[in-house]
């Protein structure tokens, strides 16, 4: 009886092990921290209208693929999508702009949802960028940072004036100083 007792311990010590060593490569487990760079090369497409005097507003989406500049942490790869709305003041050359992103992790580990705003001169605007929940993996997560998007397409928004259609803009959103936690 005591040699089955010792082996059942054996038996049990070594799922243990075995479990504790899945969980922690696993990606499943535990938290994921990120601190540094995230960019997004971005395409954008959407119309553009009149909202006041010499007043503009592009309303469409921007979309591309998510990419860390260390090349580190769960949402390397992942592809984001925002719709959004950019106010140009074609007079003075300033510029505002508030979204909506939904970030698709690699790999089907969910969901990451985000709101930012921002204000600049025709082809710059910084602000910042924050997570506001997520899902599977990314339930719970927390994140934050400085956000600079850049593109020539609020020129070409001003070119085509209020009805034109932008079928295809580019830009690249630079998310600063961020940081991210998931559970």
């Amino acid at each position: 009886m005591n040699k089955h007792m010792h082996h059942t311990r054996g038996v049990r010590a070594a799922k243990i092990i075995v479990a504790a060593t899945l969980a922690c490569c696993s990606g499943f487990a535990g938290a994921d921290e990120f601190k540094g760079t995230l960019l997004l090369p971005w395409d954008a497409h959407g119309k553009v209208y009149e909202v006041a005097p010499k007043t503009l507003m592009f309303v469409g989406e921007v979309k591309g693929t998510l990419y860390a500049d260390n090349g580190a942490g769960t949402l390397d790869g992942a592809f984001m999508l925002c719709p959004m709305l950019y106010e140009i003041d074609v007079e003075g050359g300033n510029t505002r702009s508030e979204g909506r992103c939904a970030i698709v992790a690699k790999g089907g580990m969910g969901m990451v949802y985000a709101t930012y705003s921002c204000q600049g001169q025709i082809g710059s605007c910084a602000g910042r960028l924050d997570f506001n929940g997520g899902t599977g993996k990314f339930d719970g997560v927390s994140g934050t940072g400085q956000m600079v998007s850049r593109t020539g397409a609020v020129e070409s928004a001003v070119r085509v004036g209020a009805g034109g259609d932008i079928s295809k803009a580019e830009g690249l959103m630079t998310l600063s100083e961020f940081s991210y936690r998931t559970r």
